[in-house]
């Protein structure tokens, strides 16, 4: 009986030892378990704060921009009333002259310019007949020529007014980027 005994001691020691290395494991499984739970908890904390600090970011960012938005929004509406306005005195102004010179008697009504002649125009004329206009000599227009004039000078009055407006308005995008 003793062999059976020994064989029966050795047999519980190693069931006893198996036991003993299962229960360790599990014991191990579990710890590291609760391990890895708590730093992905962590971890998930860590990522929640980084979101909610880039949607903070993020939301101050945007409302800057629409801040930015809005001044520049409000500099090109004055840039506009104030554009309007200017154009709006040198057309009137324009009509006036227009109105002025038509209403004049027709003698008046014609519209005379200086001519003042450069030196290498007077060569050119003096040379190809003596009709030639000289130096500080007045031309006078006809009436139509006169009125189109008119006309000329208040869509130059438009055009330099527009483009001055263009011109301020590509500076003020340019200074709100």
């Amino acid at each position: 009986m003793t062999v059976w005994l020994k064989q029966y001691k050795l047999f519980a020691t190693g069931a006893a030892v198996l036991v003993l290395m299962l229960l360790a494991a599990v014991v191990a499984w579990e710890w590291q378990a609760n391990n890895y739970g708590k730093q992905l908890a962590e971890q998930r904390t860590e990522w929640a704060d980084q979101l909610r600090l880039t949607a903070e970011a993020n939301a101050e960012v945007i409302r800057k921009q629409q801040t930015d938005r809005l001044e520049l929004e409000a500099r090109l509406a004055a840039l506009d009333t104030t554009s309007t306005e200017k154009l709006t005195h040198a057309q009137t102004e324009n009509d006036r002259l227009r109105s002025e010179y038509s209403a004049v008697d027709d003698e008046r009504r014609r519209l005379r310019i200086e001519v003042r002649v450069a030196r290498a125009d007077a060569i050119v004329s003096a040379a190809t007949g003596s009709s030639s206009l000289g130096d500080a000599t007045s031309v006078e227009l006809s009436t139509a020529a006169g009125s189109a004039v008119w006309d000329i000078r208040g869509g130059m009055i438009s055009d330099r007014a527009k483009l001055e407006y263009l011109q301020e308005w590509a500076r003020a995008v340019r200074a709100g980027e």
